[in-house]
């Protein structure tokens, strides 16, 4: 993998508020997983197993979040659905304007389908990219080993 390091780009989250991406990293930095879709069934797993991890990626100093092109008030809507009282346990991020700046700025933007490959990224304190993941469109990824 080459290096890279993440934008210091600031995202609206799914509860209303501004996440500034680097800012929010843990002393062990930061798991930014991106989901081509809310509400479909690959990506609705990956958040209920990101929701079941997070206590776990937390505990090692990582903070996880969610990256979607879809607007902050799907992501709401998409939590509320999947996640019942859950729904604020991680920050949904939306990359929806300028569509994709994230998604672009890390390389894992899928311009045919207009959001981003399912692409995981883990990156430390200061946004270095330390390890990723990429599944196939419908393959769920291994979210655990991250924490493993």
């Amino acid at each position: 993998m080459s290096e890279r390091t993440l934008p210091d780009l600031m995202l609206p989250a799914h509860t209303g508020e501004d996440v500034p991406l680097l800012r929010e990293a843990g002393s062990g930095g930061v798991l930014l997983v991106f989901v081509p879709y809310a509400f479909t069934p690959v990506c609705a797993d990956e958040l209920v197993e990101l929701v079941a991890l997070a206590g776990a990626f937390r505990s090692r100093g990582i903070a996880p979040l969610i990256v979607s092109c879809d607007t902050k008030y799907t992501l709401r809507a998409w939590a509320v659905a999947e996640l019942g009282d859950e729904w604020d346990r991680v920050p949904l991020l939306s990359d929806f304007w300028p569509h994709g700046a994230l998604s672009r700025a890390c390389g894992v933007f899928d311009a045919r389908r207009g959001g981003p490959h399912r692409t995981a990224l883990l990156a430390d304190a200061s946004g270095s990219v330390l390890d990723e993941e990429t599944a196939d469109f419908g393959t769920p990824r291994d979210l655990g080993r991250f924490v493993r």
